[in-house]
């Protein structure tokens, strides 16, 4: 099957026309019927000035511009562009560039500070709503004492700490030390770490006091 290229440039060439001939009669400057006949529809910037030149070409040499048009429009498509392309030919996806702005800037201020906001609130929330942490270091589990046994450890500096129900210091960075005097044989040793909310975290050491 003959392009529309080949049907306009056939029948120019059986009429013995040249280029500059028709150039004169359809008012369509030569380098546009060239391309036109060899299908190179690139190189004319809209698919609309293509149709019409495809017409005005066909008119001048007496051919049916219905025909001449159909067999274009078999070949060739419109892109989203408004550019003519071949038929079957996938375009490759149009990258969307990124071009940093002031508008841009302020969103992404506008999106730290809420995000910063919102870790701070939802970490005050888990230290508020969450028993405070107790580590104790004296004493281990089964551990012997001979006479006097030493309490310490470490939990949250805003914590208040009990030693068997009774409140003991600690120090600026949640660290507590202390001395208690036990009877002899098993005792368990109780440790709390209050929090201001109330929640508690609750150690119990089994000691022996010889």
């Amino acid at each position: 099957m003959k392009t529309v290229g080949e049907i306009l440039s056939g029948k120019r060439k059986s009429l013995g026309l040249k280029l500059e001939d028709l150039e004169e009669e359809t008012k369509i400057r030569q380098r546009y019927l060239e391309a036109i006949e060899k299908n190179e529809f690139s190189r004319i910037s809209d698919s609309t000035i293509v149709k019409g030149f495809i017409r005005n070409y066909a008119q001048a040499l007496n051919l049916s511009t219905e025909y001449v048009l159909a067999v274009f429009r078999r070949d060739f498509r419109e892109n989203e562009k408004g550019q003519v392309i071949p038929r079957g030919i996938v375009e490759p996806l149009d990258e969307k560039k990124f071009y940093w702005t002031p508008k841009a800037t302020f969103v992404l201020a506008i999106f730290l500070l809420v995000g910063s906001f919102a870790l701070f609130f939802t970490r005050q929330y888990l230290k508020f709503s969450s028993a405070p942490p107790l580590e104790v270091v004296s004493p281990k589990e089964g551990q012997v004492f001979k006479e006097k046994l030493e309490v310490s450890g470490k939990t949250d500096k805003d914590a208040s700490v009990k030693v068997d129900g009774t409140l003991i210091s600690i120090s600026e960075n949640g660290g507590f030390k202390e001395e208690i005097i036990l009877p002899r044989g098993e005792n368990v040793v109780t440790i709390e770490a209050i929090n201001r909310q109330g929640k508690k975290t609750v150690v119990n050491r089994k000691v022996k006091i010889d």
